[in-house]
């Protein structure tokens, strides 16, 4: 009977599964109508697994606004093909619903005339042929494709419409809120948690495919350019308490391979030093006290990033209205002046090496000049320096070594703009968001960044790496490493 908690015969026993008929049956077709297989072979049940757990209803609605669409199209079972396979029709199962979202963009050409009239004028007209519209070679969507469901598995969603929310959310950053608002212009109605929960399955899919974006981001012997921002996130203390936390995204590039990787953790050196591993090639960065550990690893060389130390110098002119500060900003445009020349060129690695060497080095020690004797002064009480001109000075001396380091190496660039460039994308969405709600959803979003960022950066758009990723999914594939490296651009 419907509504009857359902019973599964397990040998000579009857086994409760808490759950009726219809969710059963709904739970196969979902799985890819493949029964879910026993973790025990025994056929003892205990008390508490056959006893449905009571669940906390307090927050629940009175009512349900149930997600549906305006267009609505029913696809009938076949009973004479069931008949013709020897399946006898008993009656239906619980429907199931797929969503697509169909977006197109439709060109009309109108073949105007050049005419002239009886008094001799000419100019351009158009008067439409009678004919019907249904001649009109104009394709809407391929209906074979809805003959069979294709969701994304754990989800409702074709893999379209998956792609389509994932790219709204993470390379736009439009809010669930906006999302919705958007829906009900397309006749759709559905909440922020079906949103967020298919998000979560299409993050569980993609998770495998990380590994070998890794392998191609830590190509040894290449350059990487590491940053990271913080993010609040709501997390569950050892009490059990909950509360907003400061976490961090790190945001790794490499520009050779064409790969970028969003890392969630804290900003303790752990987190990066374990990703990191024993990483061997460059690594550029900002000085923070994470990454010095990088100048004890033999096969890696640290270099700092220069935009770091111009933005101090700018801010001790601009906002401490330090003259002294000028001077080395002037001396810091001239090495950004060889970079440009450098690119402008199209120079190779060791034509860079040796413009650098004749061109950035004198202005490079004419910095250091600079700086130490201005600090000797202000010791002696000689000058007076603004705090920011204080520490601009600092920290060029300190780190004068990981600086001058670029110099050497033709492969690695002046600064970390390129990955500062990939951090804005997250900033943005911490500036609509807010933060996140939970460890999950951040890990989700660290997830969904780096291929849209890794997309970008092979000059793909992301909506089509991610139709075809969750396509092969849909169809039934699980060999990630050989997905990945169909759908991106194999680094040689």
């Amino acid at each position: 009977m419907h509504g009857k908690n359902n019973e599964k015969q397990t040998g000579d026993k009857s086994v409760n599964t808490g759950k009726t008929k219809d969710e059963e049956e709904g739970e196969y077709i979902e799985n890819g109508c493949e029964q879910p297989s026993d973790s025990d072979d025994s056929d003892e049940v205990t008390d508490t697994e056959a006893t449905n757990p009571k669940k906390d209803l307090s927050q629940r609605p009175d009512h349900y606004k149930t997600m549906k669409a305006e267009v609505l199209v029913v696809h009938d079972c076949d009973k004479d093909k069931l008949k013709a396979m020897g399946l006898e029709f008993i009656r239906y199962t619980r429907p199931v619903d797929q969503f697509d979202r169909i977006s197109m963009t439709r060109q009309d050409r109108y073949l105007y005339a050049w005419v002239r009239d009886k008094d001799g004028n000419e100019f351009a007209f158009f008067v439409p042929k009678d004919e019907g519209v249904e001649q009109r070679a104009c394709t809407f969507v391929d209906e074979s494709k809805y003959d069979m469901p294709s969701m994304v598995p754990h989800t409702s969603s074709t893999s379209g419409m998956l792609s389509d929310l994932i790219v709204n959310r993470f390379q736009y950053a439009i809010t669930s809120g906006r999302e919705m608002y958007r829906m009900v212009n397309e006749k759709m109605r559905m909440s922020k948690s079906t949103i967020f929960n298919w998000l979560r399955h299409g993050a569980e899919f993609l998770e495998n495919c990380q590994e070998t974006i890794k392998q191609w981001l830590l190509k040894p012997g290449s350059t990487i350019y590491c940053d990271e921002s913080w993010v609040d996130t709501k997390v569950t203390d050892a009490n059990g308490e909950v509360h907003y936390k400061k976490r961090y995204m790190w945001v790794i590039v490499n520009l050779t391979t064409k790969v970028c990787y969003y890392l969630y953790g804290s900003r303790k050196k752990e987190v990066i030093k374990e990703f990191l591993g024993d990483f061997k090639g460059t690594l550029m960065t900002d000085a923070y006290a994470a990454y010095l550990y990088f100048n004890k690893l033999k096969d890696c060389t640290h270099v700092c990033c220069w935009s770091h130390v111009r933005r101090l110098f700018v801010s001790a002119s601009r906002d401490y209205k330090d003259t002294l500060a000028q001077a080395f900003i002037d001396l810091i445009g001239i090495l950004y002046k060889v970079e440009v020349e450098n690119q402008v060129l199209g120079c190779t690695e060791k034509e860079i090496v040796k413009h650098r060497g004749e061109e950035s080095l004198p202005v490079l020690h004419d910095l250091y000049q600079q700086a130490t004797a201005l600090l000797k002064q202000f010791e002696k009480n000689e000058i007076k320096l603004s705090a920011k001109l204080q520490q601009a000075l600092t920290y060029m001396t300190k780190h004068w070594e990981e600086l001058m380091a670029y110099t050497k190496i033709g492969s690695v660039l002046i600064d970390n703009n390129c990955c500062e460039r990939a951090v804005r994308p997250f900033t943005n969405l911490r500036k609509n968001f807010g933060g996140f709600s939970s460890e999950q959803g951040a890990r989700v979003t660290a997830t969904f960044l780096t291929f849209v960022e890794t997309c970008k950066l092979m000059a793909m758009a992301p909506l089509d790496f991610f139709r075809g990723f969750f396509d092969m999914i849909v169809a039934g594939r699980r060999d990630y490493a050989l997905m990945t490296e169909a759908l991106l651009v194999k680094p040689v």
